[in-house]
């Protein structure tokens, strides 16, 4: 049934299997009827006179045409069955076209549509081991119990020979004709399971990705957790020591005292916002992490890291532009951590390529820009994004900023982050200051 017609039978409500199978049913019913009708008046217009009739007078009795018209019918309606109970559907076609073949006169030979649909059926709804077996069986049965019944019109005297070639014909005909609706079918039952399981492969790989793109940004907050968790350690640090030493110069140098009270109280809202950042970042989860404590990267290990990239192969020009300031400590993190992973991604994807990274500083942010050509291996149009990705975008997105990772239209690939600037605050604690 083609999607068009399904979409018809949908319009005049007719939506499930069930009911479309009844709609065919009653359609080869109606069809099957015309067929026989249109056969009796070409035999009694034809060669009816041949066989003892009449002039136009029919070779079939009025009771031998009503009880074929019901069984056509109801052969017809068998068709209900046909997704429901493939081999009963065929079975009753078979059994009522053997019924249907005794009754007609020998010369008759009437194949009624709906075994052919049925044979179809059998190959697109059967369980596989059966879908050619069943139709090739139901072909055998019908010839030999028609044979039984005298249906072929085999004259009295005929030799065994005769026989033979009658019903081997027959076979021969019967089987060819059920096993090839049966093919069809076939085809059609296997090309809809492959589709269906292509469906369902590319709905477990999504999930699947989605699993791990899920589970790449719950590691990389974590990651993230632990970096700032050893930014705040360090203002709290700091924090204890400058207090300490304003309360020495309480009484000494009431001024001095005085500034590394701001000092202190600015290091404090830095290191609450540091903490909000990390409740944000973890919502709930209680991961201590397993990690080694090292220090975390600033904007002074960028020219490091850039050696490392040049060390493994990898040749790496680096532009500024602009005035530079200190951004906080966590956009410092995330610049390291962003570059360091455009890097990895161009080695790994484009070895021996050129890389460009620039900085360009303004009043309000800085963009870091990494740029590389494409490898000699293009990746294949469907590949998905990495990882990796997800995890700079969850820092860009922490901070405020924002992160673009693209093919440019001449092939190259680009990653973009934009981290905007933070309220100036003074690292330095007043002690510092003054030496």
């Amino acid at each position: 049934m083609t999607e068009t017609l399904r979409r018809a039978l949908d319009r005049v409500g007719v939506r499930t299997d069930t009911g479309r199978d009844a709609v065919l049913a009653g359609v080869v019913a109606l069809a099957t009827v015309a067929l026989f009708l249109g056969i009796e008046r070409v035999l009694a217009t034809e060669v009816g006179a041949t066989f003892g009739a009449g002039p136009g007078e029919s070779v079939i009795g009025p009771g031998v045409r009503a009880t074929v018209l019901a069984l056509v019918v109801g052969q017809a309606a068998a068709l209900v069955l046909r997704r429901r109970a493939p081999l009963v559907c065929l079975a009753l076609t078979v059994v009522a076209q053997v019924a249907i073949t005794a009754l007609l006169p020998p010369y008759v030979g009437f194949q009624a549509p709906a075994t052919l649909v049925a044979a179809y059926s059998a190959g697109a709804y059967a369980p596989r081991r059966a879908r050619l077996g069943a139709p090739a069986l139901a072909a055998l049965a019908q010839v030999l119990l028609v044979f039984a019944l005298g249906g072929f019109g085999v004259p009295a005297g005929a030799g065994p020979a005769q026989h033979a070639l009658q019903v081997g014909g027959a076979l021969l005909s019967a089987v060819l004709t059920f096993v090839g609706a049966a093919l069809v079918g076939s085809y059609v039952a296997t090309r809809r399971e492959l589709v269906a399981e292509l469906r369902d492969r590319v709905v477990r790989a999504e999930r699947e990705r989605e699993a791990l793109a899920a589970q790449a940004v719950l590691e990389e907050r974590a990651r993230m957790a632990r970096e700032l968790h050893d930014v705040a350690a360090h203002h709290l640090s700091g924090i204890v020591v400058q207090a300490s030493a304003a309360e020495r110069l309480v009484d000494a140098d009431p001024e001095r005292a005085k500034e590394s009270v701001r000092w202190i109280r600015s290091q404090g809202r830095e290191t609450l916002d540091d903490l909000r950042l990390v409740v944000g970042i973890l919502r709930g989860r209680d991961d201590e992490g397993d990690e080694r404590e090292a220090p975390q990267p600033t904007l002074a290990d960028l020219p490091a890291l850039l050696e490392t990239a040049r060390a493994a192969g990898t040749t790496v020009t680096v532009e500024t532009e602009g005035e530079p300031w200190e951004p906080a400590p966590t956009a410092q993190i995330a610049v390291y951590r962003v570059l360091q992973e455009a890097l990895a991604n161009a080695r790994r994807h484009a070895p021996g390529r050129p890389v460009a990274v620039r900085l360009a500083w303004s009043p309000a942010a800085v963009v870091v820009t990494v740029r590389n050509p494409a490898g000699r291996a293009a990746p294949p149009q469907d590949a998905r994004p990495g990882h990796g990705l997800v995890g700079m975008r969850e820092r860009a997105a922490v901070l405020g900023g924002t992160l673009d990772a693209r093919r440019t239209p001449d092939g190259a690939w680009l990653v973009r982050l934009t981290v905007p600037r933070a309220p100036a605050r003074d690292p330095r604690t007043p002690a510092q200051e003054a030496s």
